[in-house]
């Protein structure tokens, strides 16, 4: 494969991990709390809105954080197949391709676990470095 294929992959990559470097996406959780019920009452529309955007920010930002870690798999595993020499002996070259796939695994379940949380089929881990919240205003 030419040299300038290398050179646009490398780019993406690099740009990929400068995204993922340089954005809040990896801040330190800030979590949504409920207003404090002293007289029974129920929620009321501004404060269920809140919840909801708060959760909805969270089921972004996550689905955000893992399409851009999966798409740093990818890129890793595209650059490693580039690299990949072709005279290795054959146990060598199938180790190597076992651990550029392994690589490729990874992309495809980080992309799996971000589509399942914005469909809302799983929810975004408590301990997930990745939750925002929403304030009133």
């Amino acid at each position: 494969m030419p040299t300038r294929n290398f050179s646009t992959i490398d780019a993406a990559s690099r740009a990929i991990n400068f995204v993922l470097t340089e954005t809040e996406l990896g801040a330190t959780p800030a979590h949504y709390f409920e207003p404090t019920n002293l007289g029974g009452l129920p929620p009321t529309a501004s404060e269920l809105r809140v919840k909801e955007d708060t959760e909805l920010g969270n089921r972004t930002r996550f689905a955000t954080h893992m399409c851009l870690m999966s798409a740093s798999q990818a890129l890793k595993a595209c650059l490693d197949l580039l690299s990949c020499e072709v005279d290795l002996p054959p146990h060598e070259r199938t180790r190597k391709l076992a651990e550029i796939a392994s690589k490729a695994r990874a992309a495809e379940e980080m992309a799996a676990q971000a589509a399942g949380v914005l469909r809302g089929e799983v929810t975004v881990p408590e301990n997930a470095s990745i939750v925002v919240s929403r304030g009133t205003r």
